[in-house]
């Protein structure tokens, strides 16, 4: 398998509120020199607690914000040396999906318009390419080519999710960043979101990096396991030798909250 998606010792620092008004603004190490490795057609998970720093991570990946150190490369290509207009053309090939769909889909404007709006921007297709487009991922995911005419409030939240993953699958991506997706949905919807996900991943061939506190989640759909606490790294592996011989304390209790035995 190629290499999709590389984070060599990636920090990011922020800049909090002064404690006293002449008091030097304390800095919150957020990521921590982070390396990871995803290969095309695989799954790699980033587990942790709130505040582990692992969307703060998705965010680097996804060229929202710059590292402060390190690089994170895609296909080969520095992210953070490409120009804005370079990086909204490569932007296409990696694609997001947020905890609220509503994130990504405009309450005021019906399904297929969002869906439709990553195509727009790219602009290698015509309105009736579109239109074809768009009714393709909709049944991709298990909806109906005549829901494009719908609102957002007229879908079920799992209905939603699977509208965001059609939005996100719109431009053909080899990379798709999934925060949180499924923490919002009741574990029914949960299953059939992770199972869209696995049929997308072997029908496109799809690199997911998938972000969620919940371990037990995160070992249902990963082949790979990144644990985070407070920015670091404190174990990474194979997913099943991640679950069955824990290294560290932090993620026996990650494994225990998530009902899950070592």
């Amino acid at each position: 398998m190629s290499v999709l998606l590389k984070a060599e010792a990636v920090s990011r620092r922020y800049r909090m509120p002064r404690q006293a008004l002449f008091a030097v603004p304390p800095m919150l190490t957020a990521v921590n020199g982070v390396n990871l490795t995803l290969d095309r057609g695989q799954t790699l998970g980033i587990v942790g607690e709130s505040g582990s720093g692992k969307s703060t991570l998705a965010r680097m990946v996804m060229g929202f914000e710059r590292p402060d150190e390190g690089r994170i490369l895609f296909e080969g290509r520095d992210l953070n040396a490409l120009s804005a207009r370079e990086l909204r053309r490569t932007r296409q090939h990696f694609q997001m999906v947020f905890q609220d769909p509503f994130g990504s889909l405009d309450p005021r404007r019906t399904a297929g318009w969002s869906i439709a709006e990553p195509l727009r921007v790219v602009g290698s297709l015509d309105r009736a390419g579109i239109a074809r487009r768009v009714d393709e991922v909709l049944e991709q995911v298990g909806l109906r080519a005549g829901d494009a005419g719908k609102y957002p409030h007229e879908f079920s939240g799992g209905q939603r999710q699977r509208l965001a993953i059609a939005r996100a699958i719109s431009t053909r991506p080899a990379l798709l960043v999934a925060d949180e997706a499924v923490s919002a949905l009741d574990v029914s919807v949960q299953a059939q979101i992770l199972n869209l996900l696995m049929d997308m991943q072997e029908e496109l061939s799809l690199g997911i990096l998938f972000i969620s506190h919940d371990l037990a989640v995160v070992a249902s759909i990963c082949d790979r396991i990144l644990v985070m606490r407070h920015g670091d790294v404190l174990e990474a592996g194979d997913a099943r030798a991640v679950l069955a011989n824990p290294r560290h304390d932090y993620t026996r209790s990650l494994l225990t909250a998530s009902g899950i035995s070592a």
